[in-house]
């Protein structure tokens, strides 16, 4: 297998996991507000249910660690991408910090609207 192919094969993957932690940290989030509306529209007493509410709070925390760390690695990879030589590997359609943002075509004008 070339570097460069290695390399997108590992970009693919990443972003695989990058977004199964965001759709697990979406899930959970859905959850935790659902809790309440459902408490209230049966007219339950909000000491009801707050072990479970605690609980799916420190799910949330643990996810959002796991995504902190998956994006630490992910700034790793890019290193370890420029280490074997592939400097740019483009996988994806989302921007990210200090991209150029994508115009399609476009461009302002000074001046313009």
């Amino acid at each position: 297998m070339k570097r460069i192919d290695a390399a997108r094969a590992g970009a693919r993957k990443l972003m695989s996991a990058e977004a199964a932690i965001d759709a697990a940290l979406r899930e959970t989030a859905e959850l935790m507000s659902l809790l309440p509306a459902l408490r209230m529209e049966a007219h339950l007493s909000a000491v009801l249910g707050q072990d479970a509410a605690d609980g799916i709070g420190e799910t949330l925390r643990h996810i959002l660690a796991a995504r902190r760390t998956l994006i630490g690695a992910h700034a790793d990879l890019q290193t370890v991408r420029e280490q074997i030589g592939c400097r740019s590997v483009s996988i994806g359609e989302l921007d990210k910090p200090g991209d150029t943002p994508r115009t399609g075509g476009f461009h302002a004008l000074d001046g313009g609207r």
